[in-house]
Formats: C-alpha cells, sequence, structure tokens
C-alpha cells in the first residue's frame, strides 16, 4: 500500500508538522494532472487517480490525517520483519526535557547525530496527538527516534506540560 503522502508527491514532508491544508490541496491539484490518463506527458502510471484520492481525503481531513499520521509513525518506528513496536533508536522523554523556543512555538532537541534540532514538535503536534498524551517524531538529521510523554493543562492559554 502506497504512503499517502508519496502519493501527493510530499513524501519528502510526511513528518513535518508545518504542512498545511493548502500544501496539500496543491500538491493533490499537481498529482492529479501528473497522473491522469488523459493529461499524463511521461506514461508514467504508478499512480492511480483513485490512489491520489484516497490520499487527499485522508490528508486534508484533520482527524483522518492525526490518525494516519499515528499509524505512519508506529509503522516507521518498528523493526523490519520484528513484531517489536519500537527498535534501539527510540528514546523516550517529556516535554519539559527539550528545549522551548517562545519565538517560533516548537520544542526542539539535539540529537545525538549532531543535527542540532533535530527533533522538532510544534503546537498543533501536540494538539493532534493530545489524547494520547505522546507524540513519536523521527530526527531530521538521521533514523532515531524520540518517545515524547506530554499532559495537558486546561486554561485559558491550553499550556503543554508533562504528563508526571
Amino acid at each position: 500500500m502506497e504512503n499517502h503522502y508519496e502519493a501527493l508527491g510530499l513524501g519528502h514532508r510526511q513528518f513535518d508538522g508545518s504542512l498545511s491544508g493548502q500544501d496539500i490541496k496543491q500538491a493533490y491539484r499537481k498529482a492529479l494532472l501528473e497522473h491522469h490518463p488523459d493529461k499524463a506527458q511521461t506514461g508514467d502510471t504508478s499512480r492511480t487517480v483513485d490512489s491520489i484520492t484516497v490520499a487527499y481525503k485522508t490528508l486534508s481531513e484533520p482527524e483522518a490525517k492525526v490518525e494516519y499520521d499515528r499509524d505512519l509513525r508506529l509503522q516507521h518506528a518498528r523493526n523490519k520483519g520484528d513484531d517489536k513496536i519500537f527498535h534501539t533508536g527510540l528514546d523516550i522523554v517529556d516535554l519539559d526535557d527539550l528545549d522551548h523556543d517562545e519565538q517560533t512555538g516548537v520544542w526542539w532537541r539535539s540529537c545525538r547525530c549532531g543535527q542540532e534540532r533535530g527533533f522538532v514538535i510544534t503546537e498543533d503536534e501536540l494538539e493532534n496527538e493530545s489524547r494520547y498524551g505522546e507524540l513519536i517524531t523521527g530526527c531530521k538529521g538521521c533514523s532515531l527516534w524520540l518517545k515524547v510523554l506530554f499532559g495537558i493543562e486546561e486554561d485559558e492559554e491550553q499550556n503543554f506540560n508533562t504528563a508526571g
């Protein structure tokens, strides 16, 4: 089964928290033009209009996208050919263990691979995963993963704090 992000030509942005609905819609239109049987110039039939449409419907509907992203993160965190859910490259931390950039509103942590802001988490990502109290994100520079545990404090500003 093809990854929905790849179906829309967004494979490089599948863990990008800044991907907007407009970005998804533009990618959908472009993918339809590139792969429509009457319009395709390359003869590439690897993607069908149906698979592109399913990908768009899933990624453009916020709740469906949250579920899909969660499943995708878990799938990527699995060992190949092993039933263990997480490989040894997964660290588990609390949100308070990450640095918070007040100007951009993102939480970040450097990775042991040397990437200064290898793990970056946006407020939107935390809101999307709020019912689970955890978020799994990959490093931007290598194959390591970070599982971030957090709780939500309900108040006027809805601040994110660690559970525990």
